[in-house]
């Protein structure tokens, strides 16, 4: 009887408005229209530039986009962009990737929040149960799929997420927030903004979320339920008519309860199940000073510190990580526009490991940088040529060459074509080089070990992207890519030594893999009227691994990992009396590596605004099913399903 009302309901409310219906580098912005100032990103070029006008496969999320997902966690917010592969795995875990290879480790894919590096160096992926940060804060999301290696460095393969926030000016007054659902069972957010002095601006928060456990596959709970804590400042503040300082920081303490399963020596086919809490705190503190020396040069120097330390009773993690990075942009002359800038960061882990999660005691590492980037305009407003490079210096791999060269053709100011040839790499990894895992071994009587290789090299990538955007009128506009990613030296697992009276078999990890991906992502918006409008995006992947030599099983079944058409279209309806009505329908392909089945989702909104500052809404997600499996069993070896949910929200402003 659900489901019937749900598609009923779907169904309505897609066709409601049918109804309705009857009834140049520091004077880039100077140089731009009023209504193109909300489309200005920063992530392409390091400089600000009209996100139409960019050579790369860009989209931005932003805050309203954000308020119209319904989403409640950031990760839930990547949902939708094409090219972007978001899948959650339980409660706190989501496996999210750009263009292939996803998993709940996947490590291609650099996230940063206002330039500070949020990837973990254990394996340089996100825990993104700790990535709380309060949604309203946020300015927008600018996403790269595709390699940014050339200005962001190592990590920055297969893409690029830069979550930008709000400036304190902003978030001025009293801001609260209170959601109540079934799984989302108490979220609170609460900030005050004020100023200081004439040139001064500062925001405080406070967060607090309390979150359901999700249904197992097999049945009953996974016992995953998960709260966080979480504060923080924002500070900015105008030094000078030419100097402006901007001081920020967080901290956090989550708890998320999960059931492991370790293997154990006196039963190698077996495993023993307990339940266990993460206990995760941390803190990050970032200081940034920008200096405009003339119109045609401008400087910025930050620099953060960022601790975390998520807690297993199989591993215990201290993490420090310093980093500092300078960059200038200068208008060299009318036709070239030149970027470039050096950067260091020392990461600091202190571990204690397990017979499940061996590794290291203590482990530092080294990053240098040095990078340059060059705008050159081959013909004034009509065609452009990017060429650039960093050069890094890791202490794993010693010197890794980035280069990237862009062109950007302007048919009109209607029309963008562009194109990019990109080299990038992904460095190892703390656990690469000094840990490994027991696991299940498919020979019984065994435990597998993986194995660290203190010879583990950089896996590298050259990507090939042509892209065309379009306003073929006023009220339309249409973003398409097409790519091919060649990908060399692949993480493998190679058989190694049998150790521990013959029940450990080794397999050390190697760089024996390749393979190719190749796909076509698309997204278009349109105003149909005034009070309507529509989005949709499509993406489709295929990946064609290449094993070699290499005798690892679990190498090729990635091919299966990622689903090969995904699509999503969202409704946008303004009606009488200041009521909003949002409805989303995404499908995914199935991922027969994890045995998931394709799924079709369903999320419902309606927002009313009865005074002014007040804001209440009903969301409804997932609801064509009571429930379904996105991705595959995490390492505790069971498969979490995500179940229907709904809640109740109210804002004040004031």
């Amino acid at each position: 009887m659900i489901q019937k009302f749900t598609y009923a309901l779907m169904i309505s409310v897609f066709a409601l408005p049918a109804v309705a219906m009857a009834d140049d580098t520091l004077n880039k912005l100077d140089n731009m229209s009023l209504a193109n100032l909300s489309n200005v990103v920063t992530s392409v070029s390091k400089t600000p530039e009209d996100s139409f006008r960019a050579a790369a496969a860009i989209y931005v999320i932003t805050n309203d986009d954000i308020k119209l997902s319904g989403a409640t966690h950031v990760a839930e917010v990547l949902r939708g962009v094409p090219g972007l592969d978001v899948a959650q795995i339980d409660s706190s875990d989501w496996a999210i990737s750009s263009r292939g290879f996803n998993g709940e480790f996947s490590n291609k894919l650099l996230v940063l929040v206002d330039g500070r590096t949020i990837y973990t160096p254990l394996f340089s992926g996100v825990y993104w149960d700790i990535q709380n940060m309060p949604l309203e804060d946020i300015d927008r999301i600018e996403v790269i799929r595709g390699p940014g290696a050339a200005l962001w460095g190592s990590n920055a393969v297969d893409g690029v997420i830069n979550i930008i926030t709000k400036s304190a000016a902003d978030t001025q007054g009293t801001y609260a927030n209170e959601v109540v659902g079934n799984q989302a069972r108490s979220l609170t957010d609460v900030r005050y903004g004020g100023k200081i002095n004439d040139n001064g601006y500062y925001r405080v928060y406070a967060k607090f979320d309390d979150r359901a456990a999700m249904p197992l596959q097999s049945g009953g709970s996974g016992d995953n339920h998960w709260d966080n804590a979480k504060t923080g400042f924002r500070s900015d503040f105008n030094v000078s008519d030419t100097s402006k300082v901007t001081l920020q920081g967080d901290a956090y303490k989550a708890n998320i309860n999960l059931d492991l399963s370790i293997p154990s020596l006196t039963d190698p086919s077996g495993y023993s199940s307990y339940h266990d809490t993460v206990d995760s705190i941390g803190f990050n503190l970032l200081g940034k000073w920008q200096e405009k020396h003339s119109d045609a040069l401008q400087s910025t120097f930050q620099a953060y510190i960022d601790y975390q330390s998520p807690s297993y009773t199989v591993l215990k993690q201290e993490i420090y990580t310093f980093d500092f990075d300078y960059q200038t942009a200068w208008k060299a002359n009318d036709r070239n526009d030149v970027v470039w800038g050096a950067g260091a960061r020392e990461i600091a882990a202190d571990l204690t490991g397990s017979f499940t999660l061996p590794i290291a005691s203590h482990v530092t590492q080294q990053i240098y940088n040095i990078f340059l980037q060059d705008q050159i305009a081959l013909i004034k407003k009509e065609l452009y040529l990017t060429l650039g490079s960093k050069l890094e210096y890791n202490s794993f791999v010693r010197f890794v060459p980035e280069p990237s060269a862009r062109i950007s053709w302007y048919p009109d100011d209607k029309q963008t074509v562009w194109g990019a040839i990109s080299h990038a790499v992904r460095s190892p990894s703390i656990n690469e080089r000094f840990g490994g895992l027991n696991t299940q071994s498919i020979v019984p009587g065994f435990i597998a070990q993986l194995y660290h290789n203190p010879d583990f090299q950089s896996e590298e990538l050259t990507a090939y992207e042509i892209g065309y955007r379009i306003k073929p009128i006023q009220s339309v506009s249409i973003d398409s890519t097409a790519y091919i990613n060649d990908y060399s030296k692949l993480e493998t697992f190679e058989p190694g030594n049998v150790v521990d009276s013959g029940q450990i078999q080794q397999f050390v990890v190697s760089n024996l893999g390749s393979g190719r991906t190749y796909g076509f992502e698309t997204s278009a918006k349109w105003d149909v009227l005034s009070n309507w409008n529509l989005l949709a995006n499509y993406s489709y992947i295929n990946m064609v691994l290449a094993q070699g030599v290499s005798q690892d099983t679990t190498f090729m079944p990635q091919e299966g990992q990622v689903p090969h058409h995904q699509f999503m279209v969202r409704s946008q309806l303004f009606m009488p009396y200041d009521v909003q009505l949002i409805n989303a329908l995404y499908y995914v392909d199935r991922l027969p590596a994890e045995s998931i089945e394709s799924y079709v989702r369903f999320d419902t909104q309606v927002i009313w605004k009865p005074l002014k500052g007040l804001e209440l809404a009903l969301v409804g997600q997932n609801l064509l099913d009571n429930k379904h499996p996105e991705f595959g069993a995490s390492l505790n070896g069971a498969v979490n399903e995500i179940p229907r949910a709904f809640y109740g929200r109210i804002t004040v402003r004031y």
